[in-house]
């Protein structure tokens, strides 16, 4: 097998609680989406720890290796939990043991507040939305990425500014984040002062409330 990225207990669902009606074999490959990132599912592959088959209701721990893992780099923990489907139907639930492939394993002093833009404030995620529409995963993605790569840019002032300056278009929002790298302060400018680099608006609030 190729190397595992953690290392789970895994709680298949009963037939009755709409789980598979049969069995399944080590090597099996659900969608997981793991709590808090419900924006992005990857595919798992379970290796089953001690057996090779496992049947509706039944516990069992697994080597779980998932695609996109560039997605998930620093934001996995262990006891962090996630559902594991097959299309809309959730066939078990999961809890991370222990982590294996270590560029995926968050930073115990970073809190996931500030690196899981899901935790950010609601205005946030309810602009990005209503601003970028059939986009919005897109735009959410790329922000996600954002505040992963620095803690300069976990700021909801940043944020908030960069969605303004993003203008509801995915190019450019794309080519904010890109200005927003080289140097934030220019982002903060365009949002929040006028021609006349008077202040006009405040994004420490939330939207709706930025005027000054």
């Amino acid at each position: 097998m190729n190397q595992s990225d953690f290392i789970a207990e895994l709680k298949f669902q009963t037939t009755e609680k709409s789980g598979r009606k049969s069995y399944v074999k080590s090597g099996y490959r659900p969608h997981i989406e793991f709590e808090n990132y419900p924006e992005y599912w990857t595919s798992g592959q379970q290796t089953y720890i001690g057996t090779d088959f496992v049947l509706p209701g039944e516990t069992v721990n697994a080597e779980i290796r998932i695609l996109s893992t560039e997605y998930f780099t620093k934001r996995l923990y262990e006891n962090m939990e996630f559902k594991f489907c097959e299309s809309a139907r959730t066939i078990g639930f999961g809890k991370i043991i222990k982590i294996t492939n270590q560029g995926l394993k968050s930073d115990p002093n970073t809190p996931q507040e500030s690196i899981n833009l899901n935790l950010y404030p609601i205005d946030i995620i309810e602009k990005i939305k209503s601003d970028f529409g059939q986009s919005w995963n897109k735009a959410f993605s790329e922000i996600q990425k954002l505040i992963i790569s620095n803690q300069t840019f976990r700021s909801n002032r940043i944020v908030r500014s960069i969605i303004y300056i993003g203008n509801k278009d995915i190019v450019h929002l794309e080519k904010t984040i890109d200005q927003a790298k080289t140097d934030w302060r220019d982002i903060l400018l365009w949002a929040e002062y006028d021609k006349k680099e008077k202040r006009v608006r405040d994004f420490n609030n939330e939207f709706g409330k930025q005027e000054i």
